[in-house]
């Protein structure tokens, strides 16, 4: 029987897809059984400057960040904030070198006792082989992210030693800090923000940020990667709350006159 051959074409074709795809799925399948272990740092400023200066000037005491006892519990039926004209900042050359030789050295000092639990690895079939992990606290990771950020707004960031002389304090809670492999690595983090002037009203809210990278490698950078964008998302909508809070009120300052 002689098959045509834009028939031969069509089904050599489909024969290679599906090889490709039993491939990719067997390799993505390997790769996701070891888990990640992954470092949760910052070294320097990572949101544009805000035109407004409202920040100049101001003490800041940073009171911290504590973590829910589940990090990758929650789920919100709220859609993720995505801040207006965001640009994700990478790390330097330097910056990423650092960063991978902490992370190893952390993989081999420390054990999993010390971890936190921030993801899911899954295979081709969508199944969960493995999970990711934070080698450190993302509460100190997060206090760290703002400092950087707060100083670079021109605010002036003080322990509770200076607390007395603070034109505001800052904390919060993070809710949620998960990741997800599923072909591309999704990370997802919600925190509770607590910010209180010295003078005025508490402002509290809870801030739901995503952040997205392709899974090329399914590597530990891939991981961080992701959750940095949805960290700087965060400190951008953080960073507008606090300037809010600082700023004076119109309507006192109008009866004042």
């Amino acid at each position: 029987m002689n098959i045509p051959e834009s028939k031969l074409i069509r089904r050599f074709r489909w024969s290679c897809s599906l090889l490709a795809t039993g491939l990719a799925v067997a390799l993505c399948t390997g790769c996701v059984t070891n888990g990640r272990r992954v470092l949760l740092r910052e070294y320097g400023p990572s949101i544009p400057v805000v035109a407004d200066g409202a920040l100049k000037g101001s003490t800041v005491y940073l009171k911290g960040f504590t973590c829910a006892p589940d990090l990758i519990a929650l789920e919100l039926q709220t859609k993720p904030e995505e801040p207006a004209s965001f640009k994700y900042l990478e790390l330097t050359r330097e910056q990423d070198k650092t960063w991978e030789k902490e992370m190893k050295a952390l993989q081999k000092e420390t054990k999993e006792e010390s971890w936190k639990k921030i993801g899911n690895m899954r295979n081709g079939f969508g199944m969960v082989m493995s999970h990711v992990w934070a080698l450190n606290d993302p509460a100190t990771w997060m206090a760290e992210g703002i400092k950087f950020d707060l100083e670079a707004q021109g605010a002036k960031v003080v322990d509770a030693t200076q607390a007395g002389d603070a034109d505001i304090s800052v904390s919060g809670t993070i809710q949620l800090c998960r990741e997800d492999m599923y072909f591309t690595v999704n990370a997802s983090l919600a925190v509770d923000l607590d910010v209180q002037p010295r003078k005025g009203q508490a402002r509290r809210r809870q801030i739901h940020t995503r952040g997205a990278t392709a899974a090329m490698l399914a590597s530990e950078g891939e991981y961080f990667h992701a959750l940095r964008d949805a960290r700087q998302k965060f400190s951008i909508l953080a960073i507008y709350e606090i300037s809010q809070a600082v700023k004076p009120d119109p309507v006192k300052q109008s009866s004042a006159k």
